[in-house]
């Protein structure tokens, strides 16, 4: 949380947050935080969402949530969608068959490796859109489509502050390459008897966007400009759903006891991809796996800064240079989600989860 003496407060949060067993407790005392606040009628107040993926707002705004439609409308439990993880457990179990990666690469990102290796030897069908190709993609694809760079693209991102912000291409496509939404409509309309598709263009499907957001509502590329704009500024916010927080006499849980050993945070690296990978200029760049302790923890392991150490859990481990932090809570240790070698995310199941950290 972030005030500057005699000034508004901002609450800066992790989209984390919002996810786990305790998602909905969490959520609740976060926005009964905002409302002791009074963040809402302060000037200059507000709080900030770190999402966990480029564009995180912007998408989850616009419906690509399991369970919210576009506006951040709630849907019916019959037409909820399923997040990543029960997408993976649903095509390991066969109840899915096919499967599309738009820009993705499960088995380097997402967490339980393992899972999504069984999940992609069991589909049948794998479509992926992508501008490299990748682990998941060479070993398990059907289909590739390729994929527009970042200066290829035109349309818009959401920053997590709110404002909606245009992206313009800059440099042309390369060979075949569409635009990405074009091949997802021409998919779409292979599966429909009459495609409602055919003459779309970028523009008319930000419209198509905007119309569909009741707190967009009226918004458009010429009044976004160069700058951006924060539709909450605008009168189209009232739009915006609203529920009742639970009154302060909710039950809460008490949080989950965790067995002993060290609790694992990961972290996405912010060079861990393929930026980095195919650009020998920006190689430099690429992270090593480190494990970031307290010097209490270190001290107990006798290990200091610069050693190397496993870290694992049920026989499963990666190796790391040990980085001693004081900042970093006693029992923890954070990793590195998306190294090329000793990724985290082998770790990693979704749950609140213990590792042991030793020397090799």
């Amino acid at each position: 949380m972030l005030r500057e003496p005699g000034g508004p407060t901002v609450v800066i949060w992790s989209e984390r947050l919002a996810h786990g067993a305790r998602e909905r407790q969490a959520v609740t005392r976060l926005l009964r935080l905002a409302d002791h606040l009074e963040l809402s009628v302060v000037d200059g107040a507000g709080m900030i969402e770190i999402p966990a993926g480029a564009n995180g707002r912007g998408l989850r705004e616009v419906g690509c949530v399991p369970n919210l439609g576009p506006g951040l409308a709630d849907t019916e439990e019959g037409g909820r969608g399923r997040s990543a993880g029960q997408v993976a457990e649903a095509l390991a179990e066969g109840e899915l068959s096919a499967l599309l990666l738009f820009q993705a690469d499960p088995l380097r990102t997402h967490p339980d490796r393992a899972s999504w290796e069984r999940a992609l030897e069991n589909a049948n069908f794998v479509v992926a859109f992508s501008d490299f190709v990748n682990e998941s993609i060479e070993e398990h694809a059907n289909v590739v489509f390729p994929a527009e760079a970042y200066a290829e693209k035109e349309g818009t991102v959401t920053h997590p502050d709110g404002r909606v912000q245009r992206v313009r291409q800059s440099i042309g496509r390369p060979g075949e390459v569409r635009p990405q939404w074009q091949v997802l409509l021409d998919l779409v309309s292979g599966l429909l008897d009459s495609s409602p598709f055919d003459s779309f263009t970028g523009p008319l499907l930000t419209s198509h966007v905007f119309g569909s957001v009741p707190f967009y509502a009226g918004l458009t590329l010429e009044e976004i400009g160069g700058r951006g704009i924060r539709w909450q500024a605008r009168d189209a916010a009232a739009n915006l759903p609203r529920d009742e927080l639970p009154g302060d006499d909710a039950e809460l849980e008490p949080p989950p006891g965790l067995p002993d050993g060290l609790r694992l945070g990961t972290v996405r690296g912010l060079w861990a991809g393929r930026e980095t990978d195919h650009s020998p200029s920006l190689r430099f760049l690429a992270p090593q796996q480190r494990a970031e302790i307290s010097p209490a923890d270190a001290d107990r392991a006798g290990v200091r800064s610069g050693d190397e150490v496993l870290v694992g859990v049920n026989g499963t481990r990666v190796k790391a240079i040990a980085a001693v932090r004081s900042a970093v809570a006693e029992g923890s240790v954070f990793l590195t989600e998306g190294t090329s070698e000793d990724n985290a995310t082998v770790l990693a199941n979704g749950v609140p989860q213990t590792v042991e950290l030793r020397r090799p």
